[in-house]
């Protein structure tokens, strides 16, 4: 009777925990108080300081070791129905009820320990941002602005226009430098107060870009994993959006607004560059699609240098085109959907919106004020 009852508790709690989720969805602000300020980065900021001291990336060997366990597992149980060792019945319905047990434990934790920052106030609030859909002249704008500003900021990293970027500084300086810009912009807006870094550079990073993924945010340890092999000017911006993660901005496009943000008040002209270069590409691949012919008059602004990079960037990721890639966009894709990103991966480019709105509030000048 027992075992009944927990069965069928099992099988339930799944589709009862996305119900309840969607009910506290309905109260942002709520969330956003009692869980993330509250709540997680209590937990988040705990975790850091376990794990931060630790030069292994711990989250990463956890990711692999369950992925390994979970493919074993799998492969003995399809062993044994090839070997009849077991019958088709047990192995859908053994195999079935622990795929859904695990599911059902790995949403929980999930969403304790980080998946209900999606669901908090959105950051247009904070940053008290005009949210208007973008318009063709406005997105026009937007982008000769950023090709200016991009432009500008390579040229305080080098002078070189004929070679694609190198950046003259280390991954670990670039990794312990990132903290500087949040502290700037935690003057304004002390929600971004970022403390206890626990950032790590991932093993095997070709791995990583194999599937073509920058980083990862593990919330079971607090770390944020991040690829450091792809060109080092994406680096700052990679690293600082995965710190957004950690301070409990778990949106794709927030992340990337805020790791802006961070590299434009950076003192560091390799953190504004990259910064710089992430909002530009996104914003010309907006305006590429809407409006084709303001995109080819505008590309032609571009520096020899800053084309020399976008070509080395687009060069990089084709080498690591495979079929598989396909299938970690389609995972990440649910992944993102089931936690109430209703545009999957699309909504990385949602950033477009963010930057619109901050450049009708300054025109993406840096605003000191408040900031010591």
């Amino acid at each position: 009777m027992i075992k009944k009852v927990w069965r069928i508790f099992v099988l339930i709690s799944l589709p009862l925990q996305l119900l309840l989720i969607q009910v506290i969805s309905s109260w942002p602000l709520w969330v956003e108080r009692v869980y993330t300020d509250r709540f997680y980065k209590s937990l988040s900021q705990f975790l850091r300081t376990l794990f931060g001291t630790i030069s292994v990336p711990v989250g990463q060997l956890l990711f692999y070791s369950i992925v390994f366990f979970l493919t074993f597992w799998l492969a003995k149980q399809v062993w044994r129905l090839f070997k009849k060792r077991i019958t088709t019945k047990y192995f859908f319905g053994h195999v079935g009820f622990r795929a859904v047990a695990f599911l059902s434990a790995f949403y929980f934790l999930f969403t304790l320990m980080w998946g209900l920052n999606y669901h908090r106030r959105p950051a247009q609030e904070l940053f008290q941002l005009d949210q208007r859909a973008v318009s063709g002249p406005e997105l026009e704008q937007l982008c000769r602005t950023l090709i200016r500003l991009t432009n500008q900021s390579r040229l305080q990293v080098t002078q070189n226009q004929t070679q694609p970027l190198t950046l003259a500084l280390s991954h670990d300086q670039l990794i312990s430098q990132a903290p500087q810009g949040f502290r700037l912009l935690a003057a304004a807006y002390p929600e971004l107060r970022y403390t206890y870094p626990a950032v790590k550079q991932v093993y095997i990073p070709k791995l990583m870009s194999w599937f073509g993924i920058g980083g990862i945010y593990f919330p079971f340890t607090g770390e944020a994993n991040v690829n450091m092999d792809p060109p080092n000017y994406l680096l700052p911006e990679t690293i600082c959006h995965e710190m957004a993660h950690q301070i409990g901005f778990a949106s794709e496009d927030e992340a990337n607004f805020i790791a802006y943000l961070v590299c434009r008040l950076h003192p560091e002209p390799a953190f504004q560059y990259s910064g710089n270069l992430m909002a530009l590409r996104y914003a010309m691949n907006r305006l590429q699609y809407a409006w084709p012919a303001a995109f080819a008059r505008l590309e032609r602004a571009f520096s020899p240098g800053l084309k020399k990079d976008l070509e080395h960037n687009r060069l990089y990721w084709e080498s690591f085109q495979n079929p598989l890639e396909i299938i970690t966009d389609s995972i990440q894709d649910l992944f993102l959907k089931v936690n109430d990103q209703d545009e999957g991966l699309q909504s990385y480019s949602r950033v477009v919106e963010l930057l619109m709105g901050e450049y009708r509030k300054n025109g993406l000048a840096i605003n000191t004020s408040g900031i010591q």
